[in-house]
């Protein structure tokens, strides 16, 4: 028998949307994530040590020491890198991920984005391609995630068709974007209110947006903006079908003969390797670290 219906390899956004619906439907879920529950105190706002210019460090992990990568340059030369150097492209390593100190920013896909090549041309020698679902498959979606997590704005744009408004108003206008928005309707232009992971007001018990314009890049000294780490996987642990293991790092996904996965080998906390067995796993590491771990995991 399985220790868990499933395992969830990182909690950011793909990570904790996935152990949150999974838990809400009766999964008994374990949510794995190498980085530590962070707070505002823990992160400090150093403009040369973040995570978009991170010239000293980063704020959020990963460690910089023990967090190799190796990296080949355009000319085929060889460098090991540390997490804070050009060319590692690291995300934010903590719970929540990006979520944790991205800008928050939730535009939608226009519905001709899933058809480029068709609406317009394919460029000689490019793999452009139509994708296989429409802008109305995922439409759905986006409406569940806007209200789940939590999104501030106007009134949806009319190429939009079928569109909810947004769980919050919109931000209050800047006297700098007041200029802007004058100037776009001199010129005829339309314009609309930026849709925002940040609360306007407040919200599932955190307060609205403090202006302090400091987003991108660190932490909200007012917790106003959402992640996963304060709306989802807060929502999955609440459910009882939950676990959450922070600062555990994933070696290996593991499998029998044939393929079949049968859990992850896992350290938790540096207390050394142990094999956690799930009916399904859940790999959501972001695209280098899940390709990582998938080569990692290969059948010998």
């Amino acid at each position: 028998m399985s220790d868990f219906d499933a395992v969830v390899v990182g909690g950011g956004a793909g990570g904790g949307v996935a152990a949150y619906v999974l838990a809400k439907a009766g999964k008994k879920v374990l949510l794995i994530e190498r980085g530590k529950w962070l707070s505002y105190a823990d992160e400090r706002r150093d403009h040369l040590r973040n995570h978009r210019i991170s010239l000293y460090g980063h704020n959020t992990g990963p460690d910089l020491e023990g967090n190799p990568r190796v990296f080949i340059d355009p000319l085929g030369h060889r460098h090991v890198l540390k997490p804070h150097q050009g060319g590692y492209n690291a995300n934010a390593a903590c719970m929540g991920s990006g979520t944790y100190v991205y800008g928050g920013q939730a535009w939608r896909f226009h519905p001709n984005d899933f058809k480029m090549a068709s609406t317009y041309w394919v460029p000689e020698g490019s793999s452009l391609a139509d994708w296989p679902i429409r802008y109305q498959d995922l439409e759905p979606y986006y409406e569940l995630a806007e209200w789940e997590i939590g999104v501030a704005g106007g009134k949806p744009a009319p190429q939009m068709p079928g569109r909810r408004d947004y769980p919050m108003p919109p931000h209050r206008m800047t006297r700098k974007g007041s200029i802007l928005r004058d100037a776009a309707g001199k010129l005829g232009w339309d314009t609309q209110d930026i849709p925002l992971l940040i609360n306007s007001v407040d919200r599932g018990g955190r307060s609205a947006c403090a202006s302090c314009q400091h987003c991108v890049g660190f932490a909200c000294p007012v917790d106003a903006r959402n992640g996963t780490q304060n709306t989802v996987i807060q929502r999955a642990i609440e459910t009882g079908n939950c676990e959450v293991w922070a600062e555990s790092t994933v070696h290996r996904v593991t499998c029998r003969d044939g393929g079949w996965i049968t859990g992850v080998m896992v350290d938790r906390g540096g207390e050394g390797l142990r094999q956690v067995d799930a009916e399904v796993v859940i790999v959501a590491a972001g695209a280098i670290e899940t390709a990582r771990l998938l080569f990692n995991s290969r059948t010998r």
